[in-house]
């Protein structure tokens, strides 16, 4: 395992811990006996900024990782370990737990079942916690301004519900109705977050971050294997206006070498160096030449680009939502859950799955 610092091999955990908290009595908690701590370790292959910073351990390296950790603590703490850097081990739970249970009597497999339950809701959660980044420049930061004042459990569910339910990378044996009607699912989840734990501007500002989002998501095209593809335009900064395009973002695909050149001399400013003048107007003149070069009959790569940006958001705005889940209830997860059943192809018992993951990201803070 290549770990950035040789982390391990130094007994070093600090850069995975996520904090301390007073254990909250969740049903999914009420087994926990005299713990009343909880503490949280993230084990992710990149930093909040995508920087790698360990590849994905192996099983073994997970389970040494956890019960050093474990050895840090008393009887009263519960631990919580969650991140991309555990599939490893997740993968190896699931495939012994499959093949146990061809193997088990069904008394042993009912035992086996409660085990594991329990293994699953107090000791480890695998699901990769880290903030989302939409490619679209004023849809993320409309979103995360609308989650400015949240908990973390409010943006980690909402970055659960963009990852598995808008914008999934792979949608399995899913149809293309089904597709859609998981979008739909995906969209009254943010309203229950909306309704429940976002003031009314900010609820209002997340729904229409979420509904765009959404519409990326309709318009992903999806692979023979079930693999989706999303074509999200990067737009301009927030506050610019609309047919603002990236002088910089051109010349990097138009001009490589050029763009290289001009984060040389970008760094050689920053640095202090003097006796640039010369060379930055050099740079400049080849850089309004790349702009104005034609692509295409009467356009330059500046209007292409200014042009292509409109096109793509044309064609969001003009992408309807679907229409599937009528009177919902968001009072509570029961009456949500009960009033989003029978409406759609998705079966009772995957709404029922995916409104207790929702239930864990809110309450378990994985």
């Amino acid at each position: 395992m290549n770990i950035v610092n040789n982390l391990y091999s130094d007994g070093i955990y600090s850069q995975f811990y996520k904090g301390t908290e007073p254990l909250k009595t969740y049903g999914s908690y009420d087994g926990a006996g005299k713990k009343d701590t909880l503490v949280k370790y993230e084990f992710s292959t990149t930093d909040a900024q995508g920087n790698k910073i360990m590849d994905p351990m192996s099983k073994e390296e997970a389970l040494k990782a956890m019960e050093d950790v474990r050895s840090q603590y008393g009887d009263n703490v519960l631990l919580v370990f969650s991140g991309d850097g555990l599939s490893a081990l997740a993968e190896s739970i699931k495939a012994q737990s499959k093949k146990n249970g061809m193997e088990l009597t069904e008394e042993e497999k009912a035992i086996r079942a409660q085990q594991q339950a329990e293994f699953e809701k107090c000791i480890v959660h695998m699901e990769n916690t880290h903030r989302l980044i939409i490619p679209n420049i004023q849809t993320n930061a409309k979103l995360y301004d609308s989650l400015e004042n949240a908990d973390e459990e409010v943006i980690k569910a909402s970055n659960g519900i963009i990852r598995n339910y808008l914008m999934p990378s792979n949608i399995g044996e899913m149809s293309e109705t089904q597709r859609r009607e998981m979008i739909a699912f995906g969209l009254e989840e943010a309203k229950y977050l909306a309704e429940n734990y976002l003031d009314e501007e900010h609820g209002r500002d997340f729904l229409s971050a979420m509904e765009m989002i959404a519409k990326y998501g309709l318009n992903g095209t999806v692979s023979e294997n079930g693999k989706v593809t999303y074509h999200v335009e990067k737009g301009p900064m927030v506050g610019a206006p609309d047919d603002y395009v990236s002088a910089q973002d051109i010349i990097k695909e138009k001009a490589p070498d050029l763009y290289l050149e001009m984060q040389d001399l970008n760094r050689r400013i920053i640095k202090g160096e003097t006796g640039w003048g010369r060379r930055f107007i050099e740079l400049q003149n080849r850089i309004n030449q790349v702009l104005n070069t034609k692509s295409s009959p009467g356009l330059t790569y500046y209007e292409e680009s200014a042009s292509k940006y409109k096109n793509w958001k044309n064609q969001m705005a003009k992408t309807e939502l679907p229409s599937v889940f009528q009177n919902v209830q968001y009072q509570d997860f029961q009456l949500f859950t009960t009033s989003l059943q029978k409406q759609s192809s998705l079966s009772n018992t995957w709404i029922n799955d995916q409104v207790n993951r929702m239930v864990k990201w809110l309450t378990e803070s994985v």
